[in-house]
């Protein structure tokens, strides 16, 4: 018993906590200290972190932005060091990263930042918010232009006896296209290359207003990457190539500092009693949250969408959201709502239960909805039941289209030995059967579903948006966007970050400065996390999925999507299949 307890503790440490040890504890009451603070960034931050036992705890995207706005607003601090690492495809989340970064420079406050390794949306990053960039001697720039990767796997499926027996509703809805396809059809070539080419205007836009580069030679920068530090030196990439101390004393010389604090960007490890323990264990209850008064409520909609009634990973399940936006709906002191969205869509019936509450409340208070790194198809449609959207101009938004069918492994199973005999009372009585696949009619009747699930989703948006549907249309057939592209058409209201939603919901409900944001789901306790895990949650699964992120990376959102296959549901709103943009 003393042994699995000790166990459990250091799962608790490990989810909710972080390490102390690497922290400046020093305390200075000399009122005239003048301080360097240091913010390590070595991954993007997750939109709405919450603790698990089988992964090391994750900073979260406003945590770091408040403690970059800290910084800025602190009489105490002088200058930034900011130590960063690749972001991946996180190219609405450093744009809410560069907003707060720009904000301390303006305050006159020096931002050096420093890195070992690098890709195409940290260097964006560093480029467009940082006064100094160097790199460590033995590091790596990674900067070499915007790709999108689709992963296709009908090969492997042909090889095992399965098919993808799938259909799309807009002729650039490309989701079925990995099960369906050997390549990428021309029409999602052009969706994508129309996304990348904006993303990649926007790093080079970064390389000519950060480094002073004219917009030609940026892009004859790109296409001769990777480098090595010394070779990003000569090209003018960085400004010095130094070791992380050498650049924190630069940094801390530039602003006069006196003293070093870097700063923590997870939560503080708790003090958790056995009394606590067995009492989270029996009680079956999580704590009471303390009652607020007029507030705003900043409510996550993270990952896949799906319709569920219980909380899983993530924040796209229909049934804990549906429920919680009704709760907002009807509470007096709530007086916005920003709806911080980053999916790619997922079921239709869900995306549907999800925009119906999101528009009562729409119909009753502000609902201002923020794009993070994508809100796309389903996560799109919801996007559209808020007054007004704002997104980032390489967040990705629209994808405004369909795809559905099933699995069809009748080959599989004769390669197996295995017969099915079905006995029907109905034409269409076994159309959903994995041992067969659809017959003529049986395709029909699932278009047709399709095609009025592309109606309704055309409707919300044109009624959402108060757009013709003519001009939706225009926007649809699963086109995906970004979002200075949405900006323009009509998909998109403003550019800008959380931050800036936050302050529209702000304005618009009339409240002052100082109102609270209170967070939806909020962060968990380790005692939370326990009870999660205990009553919801499948350790098993959750450890499993956990190891194929951190063996695989990028390529565990292609796996991902194989639920798709497996669906219950034949009809879901989805971006492309293990789509990767970085």
């Amino acid at each position: 018993m003393r042994r699995a307890l000790s166990s459990l503790t250091a799962l608790f440490v490990l989810a909710c906590g972080g390490d102390p040890a690497a922290l400046d504890t020093e305390t200075d009451a000399n009122p005239a200290r003048r301080e360097l603070r240091e913010i390590v960034l070595l991954a993007p931050p997750s939109e709405s972190a919450q603790p698990t036992f089988f992964e090391a705890p994750q900073p979260a995207l406003r945590d770091v932005v408040q403690r970059i706005d800290d910084a800025r607003t602190d009489e105490h601090v002088v200058s930034l060091f900011l130590r960063l690492g690749p972001m991946g495809g996180a190219w609405g989340r450093i744009d809410d990263l560069r907003e707060a970064l720009q904000a301390v420079r303006d305050a006159g406050k020096p931002v050096h930042c420093h890195f070992e390794t690098i890709d195409n949306a940290g260097y964006l990053l560093a480029a467009s918010a940082c006064d100094r960039i160097t790199v460590t001697p033995a590091g790596m720039l990674d900067t070499v232009g915007v790709a999108a990767q689709v992963f296709y796997a009908r090969s492997l499926l042909d090889s095992i006896g399965v098919s993808a027996d799938l259909l799309q509703v807009g002729s650039f809805k490309g989701a079925a296209e990995p099960f369906t396809r050997q390549d990428m059809s021309p029409e999602m070539r052009e969706s994508l290359g129309t996304l990348l080419d904006d993303l990649q205007s926007g790093l080079v836009q970064a390389m000519v207003s950060g480094r002073g580069m004219e917009a030609a030679h940026a892009q004859q920068v790109l296409d001769a990457g990777p480098y090595d530090s010394a070779a990003a030196l000569e090209a003018h990439l960085v400004d010095a190539i130094e070791y992380d101390d050498e650049a924190r004393t630069r940094a801390r010389e530039a602003g006069g500092a006196t003293r070093n604090v870097r700063v923590r960007l997870t939560p503080e490890p708790e003090d958790v009693t056995l009394g606590d323990l067995l009492g989270a264990l029996t009680s079956g209850e999580p704590p009471e949250s303390e009652a607020v008064g007029p507030h705003i409520v900043l409510a996550y909609l993270d990952g896949e969408i799906t319709d569920a009634e219980e909380s899983g990973t993530g924040t796209g399940q229909s049934g804990p959201f549906v429920r919680r936006m009704r709760e907002l709906a009807e509470d007096e002191d709530v007086r916005a709502v920003v709806l911080r969205i980053d999916s790619p869509g997922g079921s239709a019936l869900a995306s549907d239960r999800m925009w119906h509450a999101v528009r009562r409340i729409a119909g009753r208070k502000p609902v201002i909805v923020s794009v993070g790194d994508m809100a796309a198809s389903g996560g799109y449609y919801i996007a559209s039941a808020g007054h007004d959207i704002v997104a980032h101009p390489a967040s990705i938004v629209g994808s405004i289209g369909v795809v559905g069918g099933k699995v069809d492994a009748s080959a599989l199973m004769s390669r197996l030995g295995v017969h099915a005999e079905t006995i029907t009372r109905g034409a269409h009585a076994g159309w959903s059967s994995p041992s067969a696949p659809f017959t003529d009619e049986e395709r029909a009747v699932l278009r047709r579903i399709m095609e009025s699930t592309y109606r309704r989703f055309v409707r919300r948006v044109s009624e959402g948006r108060e757009m013709p549907e003519e001009r939706v249309l225009a926007s649809a057939e699963g086109r995906i966007w970004s979002g200075r592209q949405g900006l323009e058409r009509g998909l998109v209201d403003r550019l800008g970050g959380l931050g800036t939603a936050i302050a529209m919901a702000r304005e618009q409900a009339s409240l002052p400065e100082d109102t609270q944001v209170v967070e939806w789901p909020a962060r968990r306790t380790m005692i939370e996390t326990l009870m999660h895990t205990m009553q919801g949650g499948d350790p098993a699964e959750d450890a499993a999925a956990a190891l194929v992120r951190a063996e695989l990376g990028p390529a565990a959102d292609a796996l991902r999507w194989a639920r798709f296959l497996r669906a219950d549901q034949p009809v879901v709103l989805a971006l492309p299949i293990g789509l990767d943009v970085r």
